[in-house]
């Protein structure tokens, strides 16, 4: 039986999400990339309708929602070069909240992502149990998680994340990156904390 899309955020039926919902959403702002990173692209401001939108993905599994966001963060990276690159990868959540809740929601997002600019996707890091970002200060944050990288990824690498926010998840992953023989590493995100020009906590 095929289950009716309806809206993540208003509940409506039909898009996802819907056009009223979407015309509220806001882009998110420039902002330089995180120390590691050649290139960051955020679609949304991660704030009011754009963070439920993202967090009813990541915690409730509405992935009604991802094939839209997906073209446009891939419409957004095409727009500037992006795809040139050799593969999408993901900032994969650390495995005890992935079998709690039974996905990888950066995964699901990647895959949607190279999909629409017609490249492979690959799965390049792997994440070391620890602590999540969500819900940490800025200080504790800026440390990062633990990431390595597997497999050999070469040339530009386009890592796809939910939210950036103070960019330390994204240094972390570039920094796993170039050290297996990444050249380039660009983050895609779906959306973006902070005002213009820096990251917020």
């Amino acid at each position: 039986m095929l289950l009716a899309t309806t809206c993540p955020l208003c509940g409506a039926p039909g898009r996802a999400p819907c056009s009223v919902c979407a015309a509220a959403l806001e882009p998110a702002a420039p902002a330089p990339p995180p120390p590691g990173v050649d290139r960051c692209l955020a679609l949304l401001a991660y704030e009011g309708p754009g963070a439920e939108l993202v967090a009813g993905i990541k915690y409730r599994n509405h992935r009604s929602a991802v094939p839209g966001l997906a073209r446009a963060m891939a419409s957004q990276a095409a727009a500037v070069g992006g795809s040139r690159a050799v593969a999408v990868t993901w900032i994969p959540t650390p495995p005890s909240r992935r079998r709690r809740r039974g996905f990888d929601h950066g995964q699901v997002l990647a895959t949607h992502v190279a999909r629409s600019l017609g490249l492979p996707i690959a799965r390049f890091l792997v994440r070391v149990e620890g602590p999540a970002q969500t819900g940490r200060g800025r200080a504790e944050r800026l440390g990062g998680p633990l990431l390595a990288a597997r497999g050999r990824p070469r040339e530009l690498v386009l890592a796809v994340d939910d939210v950036v926010t103070t960019g330390a998840t994204a240094s972390a992953a570039a920094r796993a990156l170039r050290a297996a023989g990444a050249q380039e590493v660009w983050l895609l995100a779906a959306a973006r904390r902070g005002a213009q020009g820096h990251y917020g906590a």
